[in-house]
């Protein structure tokens, strides 16, 4: 199934390269087909990445439409992509993240964030690489690394998952309280940590 996912990356990779060489096109007519394209191929993994940080869909498409006009103005960052996950990184980087932080400025007017609470809220550095996974991929993974936990822990999880308490958690697993915390919270770390080698493979 994995090599099933990554020939399907390569493939997307291969059109997304094609694509970004007509947005350098000087022929403006062979461009603006380009970036039609781009929009298409594109349009559902950045607005992705916005919701995870806007949590608006019309803020989104707000903060999408800028992103694009100044990809078209300027999109020379895009030259030496080779994949779509460079691709995400770069534009988040490069053009994302200060339209984010306009619009967290912009925010901090109308609701009187402290200082410290608009720090909370500044676009990071880096985009989580959760959030720039297809939600497909996410859950081909996730279920691979829950079947690489020991049953307690998979258990432990999967009922967290399902949105039951801890309370319920631990009658179900008889134990306490306070040892389903402890366990989910060494569970995550384990998962996390089979996320991060699964990505330092690739």
């Amino acid at each position: 199934m994995r090599n099933t996912s990554k020939s399907k990356r390569l493939a997307t990779d291969r059109r997304l390269r094609k694509v970004l060489k007509g947005l350098m096109d000087p022929d403006l007519e062979r461009r603006r087909k380009a970036m039609e394209s781009f929009v298409r191929t594109t349009f559902e993994s950045f607005n992705r990445i916005l919701y995870y940080y806007l949590g608006n869909e019309t803020e989104c498409e707000d903060v999408l439409e800028d992103v694009y006009a100044d990809i078209w103005e300027k999109p020379d960052r895009l030259r030496d992509i080779a994949s779509e996950r460079e691709l995400l990184r770069t534009v988040y980087l490069y053009y994302m993240r200060k339209r984010l932080r306009q619009v967290y400025r912009r925010m901090n007017r109308h609701l009187h964030l402290s200082q410290e609470g608009l720090k909370n809220l500044i676009a990071p550095d880096e985009p989580c690489m959760l959030e720039i996974m297809s939600r497909s991929e996410l859950w081909q993974i996730l279920r691979r690394m829950l079947n690489r936990l020991k049953a307690r822990e998979r258990r432990a999880i999967e009922l967290w998952m399902e949105g039951m308490s801890n309370r319920t958690i631990a009658s179900e697993l008889k134990t306490t309280v306070g040892a389903v915390k402890m366990l989910e919270f060494r569970t995550i770390l384990k998962l996390k940590k089979m996320l991060r080698d699964y990505y330092s493979e690739d």
